[in-house]
């Protein structure tokens, strides 16, 4: 009731979700060109996501799982195709690459080994197809924890994995964040009814973490301690079942969070793919409008983000990001979009890496630190980028 009262006064008076406002990039948050300057290693058709497991540097495109020989001037070996494309990657850490799983078509789960390892003792194909009775639908960020468990970000149970602006745009809030134990062969859910659950990373303090895109903003998910001890009251729960509040890590950020990395010295590294604009936050919030928009035109020249721009006339306009005697202006806010983040483990905005509006690295889907580097996909561009972390020309 106390929620629906809420809910019925911001949109009275033009506050709290209701507000169309957007934060403002200053500070840390302070655009540059760090992206946009990076040097490209490997130029890939669908590349999507990014595993890093203290040795070798794997990556996803489309339906093949690559290897980045990092010593051979990043050159992509492909190790394996597969008969859908890989939505989602992520390869357990200090294993000698031993265990790995990919998300096909975001409705299947696959765990598999790699090439020059030993198959996992469960086998060299267990799958998952659905949690708690549901399938899968659009799983799109996997990620193992300490104990060799995977977490799982579905994004949606009513949109495929590559029609997340159809979630965005409808106000879609059916993610949810799932475990699974390969061999122990159970599955169970830790959150639902997220607002897109796009990124999961198990934190150093016990915790988890899970980006919620639709609410800009990274939420802590107790861990469960005990069979049954799962959050399942969505993200409106005050508690999980084992007493532990869910809270807020990271929030009001000026872009839509994406899939997360560990960082070499702490904390971690949070990709957005997209960014917000105030035209978009107005259209989300005029439902007639929405609607109609849904209904009548071709989803790729919708009023929304998108992961890169500027390549046809037909593009809808974003408010002032119009050239101007051939120049866009600086302030022009973007269509499309590349930002990273670095976050320390109170959860505070260290230093941001842009690629800005007018530039080619946009649509930050991936990331993954190397210790002496950060590689980060530009799925708008289909490029690899690094951005070195030490040395001259380090990233702050």
């Amino acid at each position: 009731m106390q929620e629906t009262l809420r809910g019925f006064a911001d949109r009275l008076l033009g506050r709290g979700d209701a507000a169309i406002t957007v934060p403002v990039m200053d500070g840390v948050l302070k655009p540059n060109r760090a992206l946009e300057e990076a040097a490209v290693v490997a130029t890939l058709e669908g590349l999507d996501d990014l595993a890093w497991d203290g040795s070798t540097l794997w990556a996803s495109a489309g339906p093949l799982l690559c290897r980045i020989d990092r010593a051979d001037g990043h050159r992509a070996l492909p190790v394996q195709r597969f008969e859908r494309e890989i939505t989602a990657l992520a390869v357990q850490p200090f294993c000698g690459a031993s265990r790995s799983a990919v998300a096909l078509g975001g409705t299947q789960l696959r765990m598999l080994s790699l090439e020059g390892a030993a198959p996992p003792p469960e086998g060299n194909a267990l799958t998952l197809e659905a949690v708690a009775g549901q399938p899968l639908r659009s799983v799109n960020a996997l990620a193992f924890d300490a104990m060799g468990r995977l977490l799982i970000t579905d994004g949606s149970a009513e949109h495929d994995a590559g029609q997340w602006c159809h979630d965005l745009m409808s106000h879609g809030a059916t993610g949810r964040l799932c475990l699974w134990d390969p061999p122990a062969r159970q599955a169970e859910e830790l959150a639902r009814n997220l607002r897109h659950a796009r990124g999961a990373l198990a934190s150093s303090d016990g915790s988890l973490l899970v980006s919620e895109s639709w609410r800009h903003r990274v939420l802590r998910v107790p861990y469960p301690t005990a069979p049954g001890a799962t959050a399942r009251g969505g993200v409106l729960g005050p508690t999980a079942r084992g007493g532990a509040p869910r809270v807020t890590q990271v929030g009001e950020l000026p872009g839509y969070p994406s899939r997360m990395a560990p960082a070499a010295d702490g904390g971690f590294w949070l990709s957005c793919f997209i960014c917000r604009t105030q035209l978009v936050e107005f259209v989300l919030r005029e439902h007639a409008c929405r609607k109609r928009m849904l209904r009548e035109i071709d989803p790729r020249y919708w009023i929304a983000p998108a992961l890169s721009s500027g390549g046809s006339f037909l593009e809808p306009l974003q408010g002032a990001g119009v050239k101007q005697m051939g120049r866009l202006k600086p302030w022009a806010p973007p269509r499309s979009y590349g930002l990273v983040l670095r976050i320390d483990r109170q959860g505070q905005v260290l230093s941001s890496l842009h690629s800005p509006a007018g530039g080619k690295h946009h649509g930050i889907t991936a990331i993954a630190d190397t210790g002496d580097a950060l590689y980060a996909v530009s799925k708008g561009s289909g490029r690899l980028l690094r951005i070195p972390l030490t040395g001259a020309g380090a990233a702050a």
